[in-house]
């Protein structure tokens, strides 16, 4: 009867972390439309004498929204594993299916002779 019961208990378990891991995962069709829908184009990046990139790039709506902010997630030399996540705001809404310039923007700390790559990962 114990057996039983530790059975029935393992397999509850084991369900309920299957349920837990479904309802934590994302599908790769939103990251997919968002990055069809909200491009960087003309991404330029510099790195200043304390080491943060400074990058400028041109921001373009696709979607039927305006988007005030947008979230980053942005890298060097590929190494997606060590990305960092940085916020900007538009000091104007971006209208939608219209392009916007960002200048000026902090994405974090670069190695020198480094390579930065940056995507949208959110809009607001």
């Amino acid at each position: 009867m114990r057996l039983l019961a530790e059975i029935l208990c393992l397999a509850g378990l084991y369900s309920m972390v299957g349920a837990a891991a479904a309802q934590g995962a994302q599908p790769p069709a939103a990251r997919t439309d968002l990055s069809e829908l909200v491009k960087i184009d003309s991404f330029q990046a510099t790195r200043r004498a304390d080491n943060y990139g400074i990058a400028s790039f041109v921001l373009s709506n696709g979607t039927e929204k305006k988007i005030d902010s947008v979230e980053l997630t942005c890298w060097m030399d590929g190494d997606r594993e060590r990305a960092t996540t940085v916020l900007v705001w538009a000091n104007q809404p971006v209208p939608a299916h219209a392009s916007y310039e960002f200048k000026n923007v902090n994405i974090g700390v670069v190695g020198p002779n480094s390579r930065s790559e940056c995507e949208v990962t959110r809009v607001e």
